[in-house]
């Protein structure tokens, strides 16, 4: 008997988003690589700026990929928890 959700959805959802976390992260890392490889060709001062205004946006942009990742973790501990409760549950009399 289901008290709560759909178990199996919900450690489904957390899983999809872990994985978009990880198809963001690559995609900045390509992105970040892309960006250095055309900056080779350039120099001075405009190559520094744009380098490091580049370089704050991957940090940034990698920060909040690591941020989805932690919350499809935490979608998938938050189902785990609730299936336990339920198994809890389901044992009582009530």
């Amino acid at each position: 008997m289901k008290y709560v959700c759909d178990i199996e959805t919900v450690n489904s959802i957390g899983q999809e988003v872990v994985n978009a976390a990880g198809e963001l992260n690559t995609s900045i890392t390509n992105y970040s690589s892309k960006i250095t490889s055309d900056l080779s060709g350039w120099n001075g001062s405009a190559k520094d700026s744009f380098t490091t205004a580049n370089n704050t946006q991957v940090e940034s942009a990698k920060a909040d990929s690591e941020y989805v990742e932690k919350l499809g973790n935490f979608i998938i501990k938050a189902a785990q928890e609730i299936s336990n409760i339920e198994e809890q549950l389901a044992g009582m009399t009530i």
